[in-house]
């Protein structure tokens, strides 16, 4: 028989959606700078560079939602 509680998530909404915005930000601006024929390794590392960026600004401009 299952238990009415539910657990709490890992994870809330809102990280899991700043996370995912910002490793598809990484991916794009890695892959835009591969192809304007940058080697891997730089496009590599500018992707990487951007995902703690976009961690941070999404951050900021995502408010938390309002618990009920």
């Amino acid at each position: 028989m299952r238990s009415s509680r539910t657990r709490p998530g890992l994870m809330t909404l809102r990280t899991t959606v700043i996370l995912t915005i910002s490793v598809v930000a990484g991916g794009v601006v890695g892959g835009l700078t591969y192809v304007s024929g940058e080697n891997v390794s730089k496009s590599l590392l500018a992707g990487l560079a951007t995902v703690p960026a976009g961690v941070a600004f999404l951050h900021s401009i995502i408010q938390p939602g309002q618990s009920q």
